[in-house]
C-alpha cells in the first residue's frame, strides 16, 4: 500500500516553516502506523516524538534546522515561548559559540516538561514579544539566557550585534541580568554586561573587544581618521587611544569572495592609515581563537609605537 501525503497536510507544513505535529496528522486521518510508513518512505522525518517535518520544505542545515525545530517547539507547546539562544535566532541575530541541537523554551513552572529534543525551563516572569518565527521572550532576557547557557564571550557577540541593531538597550540588558544574579551562573550574565559594546559591528569585533578587556588593554571602537587637511581617510575596526596603534579584524568573512579589486582596494585603505603614522596590527580569525597570539600581535605593535 503506497502511501503520500495529501495536498491539505502539505499546505499546512508549507504555513509552519515544514513542520507538523502528531496531533495534526491524526486530525487529517493519519494514524501512528501510517505516519511511520511515511518515515520509512523518507516522505517526512521524525525528529522526536510528536513532530514531523516534510523534508522538501526544510533546511536541515545546522542553524536553518534549528529555526524549523524551534517552530515545531512552539506548535508543540502553545503555552511556551523560545528563549536563549533559539530567541536571538528567530531575530536574525548571531549566536556564536550556542549548541544548536536543541531549540531553548520555557514554559509556565508546572508544566515545564516537553520533549527531549528541547530544552524547556520554567518561565520565571518573562513576558511574550513577537518574532517571525512565533513568541519569544524579550531580547533582553534572551541575551542574559544565553550567556547562561553559552558563556560570557558568546553573550556579548550577541548583545552587541542586538544593541548596535537597536533591538535591546545597554540599560534593558542590565536590568534583565539583575534578575538573575543569584541564580547558577548568574556571574556571567552580569560579566557579559561591563563587557558589550553596541558600537562593534561584527562576532570578529565582539571576540576582539572581550580578549583585550581580559588583558586590561582599552581600545575606541569604530574611530573616524582624518589627513591633516581634515579629509576623512578611513574608519578602522579599533584604536588605541593615547597611541598611534590601529587594530583592523579581518574574521573568516572579510575577504572571502576573492575579487582581486576588495584586495587591491583594502591594501591602498591600509597604505594610507600607515601614511598618517598609524601602526597597523591585523588580527585575523585564527588569532580571535588564540588570545595570547592576539595579545602578543598587539603588545608588539605597542611596543614599536612607543
Amino acid at each position: 500500500m503506497n502511501l503520500e501525503l495529501g495536498t491539505h497536510l502539505l499546505d499546512l507544513a508549507r504555513c509552519q516553516h515544514g513542520m507538523l505535529t502528531t496531533e495534526q496528522a491524526n486530525r487529517a486521518g493519519y494514524a501512528s502506523w501510517a505516519l511511520a510508513r511515511l518515515v520509512a518512505a523518507k516522505q517526512l522525518l521524525h525528529p522526536g516524538r510528536g513532530l514531523y517535518a516534510v523534508p522538501a520544505l526544510v533546511d536541515q542545515s545546522e542553524l536553518a534546522w534549528h529555526r524549523h525545530l524551534s517552530v515545531g517547539g512552539l506548535l508543540m507547546y502553545p503555552d511556551a515561548l523560545l528563549t536563549g539562544a533559539s530567541a536571538l535566532i528567530a531575530r536574525d541575530l548571531p549566536v556564536w559559540g550556542a549548541d544548536l541541537t536543541r531549540p531553548r523554551l520555557v514554559r509556565p513552572p508546572d508544566r515545564s516538561r516537553g520533549a527531549t529534543f528541547l530544552w524547556i525551563r520554567p518561565n520565571r516572569g518573562s513576558q511574550p514579544s513577537v518574532s517571525e518565527l512565533g513568541p519569544t521572550v524579550g531580547v533582553a532576557d534572551a541575551l542574559v539566557q544565553h550567556a547562561l547557557d553559552s558563556g560570557v564571550q558568546a553573550g556579548v557577540v550577541s548583545a552587541d550585534a542586538a544593541m548596535h541593531a537597536r533591538l535591546a538597550t545597554p540599560e534593558d540588558i542590565q536590568i534583565a541580568a539583575q534578575r538573575v544574579e543569584n541564580w547558577p551562573k548568574g556571574s556571567r550574565a552580569r560579566s557579559m554586561t561591563g563587557l558589550m559594546d553596541g558600537r562593534r559591528e561584527s562576532v570578529a569585533e565582539s571576540l576582539a573587544g572581550v580578549s583585550f578587556a581580559m588583558h586590561g588593554i582599552l581600545v575606541e571602537p569604530q574611530v573616524r581618521l582624518y589627513d591633516p587637511n581634515g579629509t576623512f581617510v578611513a574608519r578602522v575596526d579599533f584604536l588605541i587611544p593615547g597611541t598611534n596603534v590601529v587594530v583592523e579584524v579581518d574574521g573568516r568573512l572579510k575577504y572571502a569572495s576573492g575579487d582581486p579589486q576588495v584586495l587591491w582596494d583594502e591594501k591602498r585603505r591600509e597604505d594610507a592609515i600607515r601614511r598618517l603614522g598609524y601602526v597597523v596590527v591585523r588580527l585575523t580569525w585564527a588569532d580571535l581563537m588564540n588570545p595570547e597570539v592576539l595579545i602578543a600581535k598587539v603588545r608588539a605593535a605597542l611596543a614599536m609605537a612607543a
